[in-house]
C-alpha cells in the first residue's frame, strides 16, 4: 500500500469516527431563561418599606448610573415574628446577577438581556452590584446547590440614588 493509500485510509477512518461520535452525542436543550424556576419577589429597604418610588424620591437623573446592595435572607423561624433583619437567617453564597430588561418578543412576556454583573452574597448575606448604566433591570436571587432555599427575582431601576437605600430579599423555603 502506498503513502498516499495509507493517508487517505486514515483519514477516512478519523472522518468516520467523529462523525459517529457526533451523531451519538445526545444534546440537551438549554433554557435560555435565567428566571426559569425562580420565584417574582419584591425586595425591601432596610426600614422594612417597598425602596422609595420615583414620585416620592426621584432620581436627580434616572438614566444616570448606579447601583444597589443589600442582604439576602431565609424565612424567619416560626414564632420569631415577620421577616426582618433581625429574625431571619442570612443566606452566604447566593448569586446575584443583573440583567437589563430589553423589549420582549413574541416568544418572552419579559424581555431580558445578557447578565450586566454577578456578585455572590457573603458569609453574613450581604451583597453589593457594581455601578451599572442607568435604566431597568430584573435582578435574580439564585441559592447554591442543595440549598434548603429556592431563588427569585425582582424589578428594579438602576440610578444615582438606587444605591440609598439598602435591600433586604426574603428566599422562599423549599418544602
Amino acid at each position: 500500500m502506498s503513502k498516499w493509500s495509507v493517508k487517505t485510509a486514515l483519514a477516512a477512518v478519523c472522518v468516520a469516527s467523529l462523525a459517529i461520535a457526533c451523531a451519538e452525542r445526545t444534546v440537551t436543550p438549554v433554557d435560555p431563561s435565567p428566571l426559569t424556576g425562580l420565584q417574582r419577589a419584591e425586595s425591601t429597604d432596610s426600614t422594612g418599606a417597598p425602596p422609595p418610588d420615583s414620585i416620592t424620591a426621584p432620581p436627580s437623573d434616572p438614566a444616570s448610573p448606579g447601583s444597589v446592595h443589600g442582604t439576602v435572607l431565609g424565612p424567619s423561624v416560626p414564632g420569631a415574628g415577620n421577616d426582618s433583619l433581625n429574625t431571619a437567617p442570612r443566606i452566604a453564597g447566593v448569586k446575584v446577577t443583573a440583567y437589563p430588561r430589553v423589549p420582549a418578543t413574541a416568544q418572552d412576556t419579559i424581555g431580558i438581556g445578557l447578565a450586566a454583573a454577578t456578585v455572590t452574597t457573603g458569609a453574613d448575606g450581604k451583597f453589593q452590584l457594581p455601578t451599572l448604566p442607568g435604566g431597568e433591570y430584573l435582578v435574580t436571587f439564585v441559592p447554591p446547590e442543595g440549598s434548603t432555599y429556592g431563588g427569585v427575582w425582582v424589578s428594579t431601576s438602576i440610578n444615582d440614588r438606587s444605591d440609598e437605600w439598602p435591600w433586604w430579599v426574603v428566599l422562599w423555603k423549599k418544602p
